[in-house]
Formats: structure tokens, sequence, C-alpha cells
């Protein structure tokens, strides 16, 4: 049998991801990665989520080498401040992993969620009853016993990539070129995709080609559903500050006047940006704000347009779009990887109908798919549920930007802390928050009018006394993170 072609448009984060994966997947083909260094990435840094970490084990990258190489940090969630006004602060943190909860008579193990409820109904601090919380306060890391993810410098990441693929021998090529048309057959499909000077013949393309989304967006013209109404935020400036002398194993979210502000720690900086809605403030005054807040002098680096939505097709023909070329979603979760690793997580279900393309296949395909990326917006549009109101954009945000409909049913559930797991999980969005997410975040924002019911539940064991003990051992060992990562 020939060896099909893959062809590979980007070598950004998406781009490399993409490779890799696909050498995975396809270990007898050819994988042609091409890219201009003109073009060059968006590169303000990357906060990510577990996702990352299982993906970069699976192609048999050594995390501690990955960290050392690309000056890396560990993460064990997020930290938001402001957010429901000046001086107030919450943490979503990843799942942990250091016992199993049960209920007797009911559960002999996976009660995580009923113990997260327990904490919200006992009001007890999650900063004193959670592992990772702890860990996040104290600036120490665990590899052992929790969920982690990572932050790291895009630029050094695509060269790790490029470096691993060519020391493991992937057997991935690499042209340098920039992308000038494509040559279709009769149906559409793309044969050959044509640069300055030489032509790639392909049998599949993946459009990893960013903002300037190349084939799904300008070759075939696919449907942009525009989450503008509910997402307003449309510029961003980014830039770096000095990483102190702390390194937070945490990616922080700063609600500010008209936006909010990233920081994301790296081993020799702390990339930073201010996403902002420019119907109220500009550039320049977006940089006076934030220069107020670092209390310094900032040198922006960036200025990016952003236009949140997502195709409805990312499956067109022989192409399938991933990461900003199919979607964008600010990064107020860190959900760009996230959502590239699910799209090829997923696919790998529909890799077999390549050769011989069924459309009820592809039409489903991109369903799970926009699905997945509308339960995001619906979690980031969450959080501007706040009780922040010291200028005109917090005022009147929840009326010029109307709840989307699939949070709007959900919303009396959240409002009276009942949410349910079956709620959010879905064959049509494997993809989803967990509802220790939702839980975690609603209480932050003080959401929940009532504590929920826990009758015939309360007698979680271990008891939140008993598992406090149990990660006050666990945290006294931990190493604090500036220092583990010096010593790599």
């Amino acid at each position: 049998m020939n060896k099909r072609k893959f062809v590979v448009l980007g070598a950004g984060t998406a781009g490399w991801i993409t490779a890799h994966y696909a050498r995975i997947l396809f270990p007898d083909d050819d994988i042609t990665l091409v890219y201009s260094e003109a073009k060059g990435t968006v590169g303000v840094g990357e906060a990510t989520t577990p996702q990352m970490v299982s993906f970069l084990e699976d192609i048999g990258i050594d995390l501690l080498h990955f960290l050392k190489t690309v000056g890396g940090t560990i993460k064990h969630g997020i930290s938001f401040e402001n957010w429901n006004g000046i001086g107030s602060h919450y943490y979503h943190p990843f799942i942990e992993n250091i016992t199993e909860f049960g209920v007797p008579n009911f559960w002999s193990h996976d009660c995580w969620e009923v113990y997260n409820k327990l904490l919200i109904n006992k009001n007890l601090p999650f900063d004193e009853y959670l592992y990772q919380c702890k860990l996040i306060n104290q600036n120490k890391i665990d590899l052992n016993h929790t969920n982690f993810a990572v932050h790291f410098n895009t630029y050094k990441f695509a060269k790790y990539m490029k470096w691993f693929a060519e020391s493991s021998s992937k057997n991935i090529k690499m042209i340098e070129g920039e992308v000038i048309s494509f040559e279709q057959n009769d149906n559409g499909d793309i044969k050959k995709v044509i640069l300055t000077d030489q032509t790639v013949n392909c049998d599949f393309v993946f459009d990893c080609s960013g903002f300037a989304k190349l084939v799904i967006g300008k070759l075939y013209n696919q449907e942009w559903i525009s989450y503008k109404q509910h997402l307003p935020m449309d510029k961003a400036i980014s830039f770096w500050i000095d990483s102190g002398e702390t390194l937070k194993p945490s990616t922080s979210a700063v609600a500010m006047k008209y936006g909010w502000v990233w920081k994301i720690p790296l081993q020799d900086r702390t990339g930073c940006g201010y996403v902002y809605d420019s119907t109220y403030i500009n550039a320049e005054q977006a940089q006076h704000e934030a220069e107020e807040y670092f209390q310094q002098k900032l040198n922006v680096r960036k200025e990016i347009k952003i236009d949140a939505g997502r195709f409805k097709n990312v499956w067109v023909n022989n192409c399938i779009a991933v990461g900003l070329s199919g979607n964008f979603i600010e990064p107020l979760e860190s959900t760009s990887i996230w959502l590239e690793l699910s799209l090829l997580d997923n696919f790998k279900h529909f890799a077999n109908e390549i050769d011989k393309p069924n459309k009820d296949s592809i039409a489903l395909f991109n369903e799970i798919i926009g699905n997945e990326v509308d339960e995001k917006m619906n979690f980031v549009y969450m959080h501007y549920m706040t009780k922040r109101n010291d200028s005109d954009f917090w005022r009147e945000f929840r009326d010029k930007h109307p709840m989307p409909e699939k949070l709007k049913k959900l919303w009396p559930f959240i409002v009276n802390n009942n949410l349910r797991y079956f709620q959010l999980k879905t064959s049509m969005c494997p993809g989803t928050f967990p509802l220790m997410s939702y839980l975690w975040i609603c209480q932050g924002l003080e959401l929940f009018e009532t504590p929920g019911n826990l009758d015939m539940f309360e007698n979680v064991q271990p008891s939140p006394e008993e598992y406090k003990q149990i990660i006050d051992e666990w945290i006294s060992t931990a190493p604090d993170q500036k220092t583990f990562l010096s010593s790599l």
C-alpha cells in the first residue's frame, strides 16, 4: 500500500502537537510540517491543563528535561484575583489523587464531588481542605499526588519539539516556505499545497495556521459562529515582567476595570497580557491601567486582535482545522491546547474513514467538536457573573452580553447548588470541565444561594478533618517550586 501524505500547516504549538500526534496515529505514513519563518507564532506564552502533561508522556518526552530546556514551570491551578471586587480571591485547582472518598452504603470510592459539596455546605475554606490550593498558597509542588499542568515559553516549545522530532527519529519532514495557494481536485479535496518555491503533494491536511485560518476559513469559507455577544473581549496587549523571588505554581487571572490580566510564571520571566473590551478603552489606556497595577513601566510586545468564536465545521473535505485556525476562546481557563488535544483524541475514532470519508461521520465529528468548544465558552462566560461593579464594563456586562442558552438551562441548578454530573458529561460532548470545576468557580464567585442538599451523603470518608490531616502531612515534605526547578 502506498504511503499516505499528511501535511501539517504551521509550526506553532498546534502544529507541533498535531505533527507528533499524527506520527503516533499514522506510523507508516508521511508526515510533513510546512511552516513560514516570516509568519512566526502568536508567542505570548502558554498555560496548559493536565492533558498536556499526558500528551508529552505519550510521545516519549521526559518532563523534567522538557521543563529545564523550555524554562517551564509546574501549574497546580489558576488563581483568580479581584473578580468579586478588589481584594477578593479564589482558586480553580486541578483534581488531586491522594485518596479515594466514599459514602457508606452508597459508594466505596469516586465521591470527590460529594467531598467538595460538603466543604461548600459547611463553609470550610478550599485553601485549607484542598491539597492543590495549599500547594499554590505555599509556592510548593507535588508531581506524585496530583494532576498538574505546565507553563512554557511558546518559542522555546517550538524549538524543543523540532529538536525532539529530529533527535528521536520521528521522521517528521519539515519544509520552510509561505503558502501561496492550493490545488484541488473536482470534489474540492486539496491535492497540492503551493509554496513560494515548491509544491507539496498531500492526501490529508491539518490546518494549524492559527489566526490566518488558511484552509477552513479562507479556502473553504466555512460559517463562523461568533461568541462576541457573550464574550466581548476583542483586544489584548502582551508584555513581560521579572519572575521575582518566587515561582507560583499557578496561572493568575486578575480582573481589571475593562477585562482581565494574565500572569504566566516562567523560570526567566513572567508572561503577561491584558485582555480587554475595546469599546471602553484603547491599547494605550489598557497599558496605562496595567502599569498602575504592576507599578512599573511596561514594554508592550504585541497588540492582539481577538475574535471569539468557532467554525461550524472544522473538518471539511480532506482537511481538519486544529487550534486557533478552528476556534478561539479567550485564555481565561487555558483551554486552547486542551481543545487541540481533545480534537485530535476524538479524531482517532474517525481516522479509519479518511480514505473513504462518510458524510454522516464527518458531520458527527463536527458536532462533537462544536459542542465541546461551546461548553468551554459557557464555562468561561460564567466567570463574568461577578459582584464587581467599579466600572461601566462590569456594571453593564449582564445587560449587554446575555447568558448563553446552554448555561441558562443550568443556572437554576447552579444557584441552588444542585448541579449534577449528568448535566455536563454526554457522549456528544465528552471533553467537558468536571463538576468540581463548576463547584470551585461558583463558590469563588459566591453564586450559590443555598448550601445544597446533602441528606444521606454527609458521612463522607475520609472526613474533611481527616483529609486535612493527610494533606498537611504531605505538604510538609513538598518542595518549593523555585528550589525544585533550580536543581534540574
